[in-house]
């Protein structure tokens, strides 16, 4: 690649440029025998990479350029801007790489990196494999590493779970009354504490305190994890009423020697509620139940639905204290979700009330300090 001779006593190195033409440099170097071993140990192996790294400069393909040529394709919509937003965060990321060097590895990463939700997420992912479809075109790629990423899930939410179609109390006391084991325990629970149904089975029997429960895991399809938001992970209060369900449940989680309040004649904890409402073909205990009490069929997180609603009528507690039992991180889904089912609660407060009158509330004394403190 290079060669060393001498001219007029001063060596010189011919070498071919990342153009591809042949160029002459003078070391200044008067020719010995030391300093044409200086050259070789140090000027060709610095001329030798500045031309390498010129020459791969040369060929790169910065994934900016495709990005411009997506953007381009784009111009003519509405949401031009939005992409293009986008699109210089993408850049941001990968910083002008090469695109043909950005594995599918990389991308994985960039797309845990996100905390917004999947939706955005889908966006992003949709203008990138865009830009790499540009590349395709372009006849510089071969394939999209896109195939190789599937898209983010959406994560359930309570929305999830169908229509709201709260019990009315009556159905709830029939429900109790009537419902075998371990239905009717478990049904208590769902009742009068709102957990959802994978948050029931994942409860252990170090969970269940004098007034109240720590809630910090559920049970889904076998799998125990931490339940879906930060703000599931509480402590809700033990009523009264469901007291004798609780301790029923506990004392036949004992005769089991299990940890878990639910669980297999041998201990181990339930697959999932199936193992308690039945196949989804509504001809297990709870379609059973439902049918024979003559109750409209719903499905078994409305026992859910019903706690909210309740507590929501009950004017015992804040809306911030119901979604904070709940599993809420804020009060939003609770009044969007619920507000339709308190319709014309606030016309039976009391005449006498004075809004602007200086008073003090005994609601923690009425019903135990402690006991229900969320």
């Amino acid at each position: 690649m290079a060669s060393i001779y001498a001219r007029k006593g001063i060596l010189q190195i011919k070498y071919k440029s990342a153009e591809g033409g042949w160029k002459q440099k003078s070391t200044g170097l008067r020719d010995t025998p030391q300093n044409r071993e200086r050259i070789k140990r140090e000027f060709l192996p610095a001329l030798e990479k500045h031309l390498r790294q010129k020459a791969e400069a040369q060929n790169r393909e910065p994934i900016e350029r495709y990005a411009k040529l997506y953007l381009l394709s784009k111009e003519h919509l509405a949401t031009y801007w939005e992409i293009h937003g986008r699109v210089g965060k993408i850049l941001e990321f990968f910083k002008n790489r090469d695109i043909r060097e950005i594995k599918p590895s990389e991308i994985r990463a960039w797309i845990a990196s996100f905390q917004c939700k999947p939706k955005t997420v889908s966006m992003y992912m949709t203008d990138l494999r865009g830009i790499f479809a540009m590349a395709i075109q372009e006849e510089v790629m071969e394939k999209n590493p896109f195939v190789h990423i599937a898209k983010p899930r959406r994560k359930k939410t309570d929305e999830d779970e169908g229509p709201i179609e709260p019990f009315s109390p009556e159905e709830v006391a029939r429900l109790l009354a009537n419902a075998p084991d371990p239905l009717r325990n478990f049904l208590a629970i769902s009742f009068y504490t709102g957990m959802r149904s994978g948050e029931v089975l994942g409860l252990q029997l170090a969970d269940i305190k004098q007034d109240y429960i720590d809630l910090k895991r559920s049970i889904s399809k076998g799998v125990v994890s931490t339940p879906k938001t930060v703000g599931s992970i509480r402590t809700v209060p033990i009523f009264e009423v469901l007291r004798p369900y609780l301790e029923d449940q506990i004392a036949k989680a004992r005769r089991c020697r299990s940890i878990w309040l639910f669980c297999y004649e041998d201990g181990r904890h339930y697959y999932g509620v199936d193992n308690i409402r039945g196949s989804k073909k509504r001809n297990g205990p709870w379609a059973k139940l439902l049918k024979e009490q003559g109750i409209k069929y719903r499905k078994i997180y409305n026992t859910r639905h019903t706690f909210i609603t309740a507590m929501l009528k009950s004017g015992e507690m804040s809306v911030l204290e119901i979604a904070q039992m709940a599993g809420h991180t804020n009060t939003k889904m609770i009044l969007e979700r619920y507000a339709k089912y308190i319709k014309g609660e606030h016309l039976k407060i009391s005449r006498a009330f004075d809004p602007f009158k200086n008073s003090v509330t005994t609601r923690g004394d009425s019903r135990g300090d402690t006991r229900y403190s969320v």
